[in-house]
């Protein structure tokens, strides 16, 4: 964890991470409500495919683009 902090796209792949988890807090308040994404799809599970969708994509440009370690 101390290599992942000690450099700037460290610190900015942490901060997407935490920047999706607070959005995943703020995303139930709306499960409630009966909401269709694309007309078939349910609110939760778009909001549980966008949270996979931006770690995939956040790891993916870390590890291949900036990894410190190759």
């Amino acid at each position: 964890m101390r290599e992942i902090l000690k450099h700037t796209p460290g610190r900015i792949f942490l901060i997407i991470l935490f920047l999706s988890v607070v959005g995943m807090l703020f995303v139930p308040r709306y499960f409630t409500s009966k909401v269709l994404v694309f007309g078939w799809m349910t609110l939760p599970l778009a909001a549980g495919l966008i949270f996979i969708f931006v770690w995939l994509v956040a790891y993916l440009i870390y590890f291949f683009k900036y990894w410190p370690y190759r």
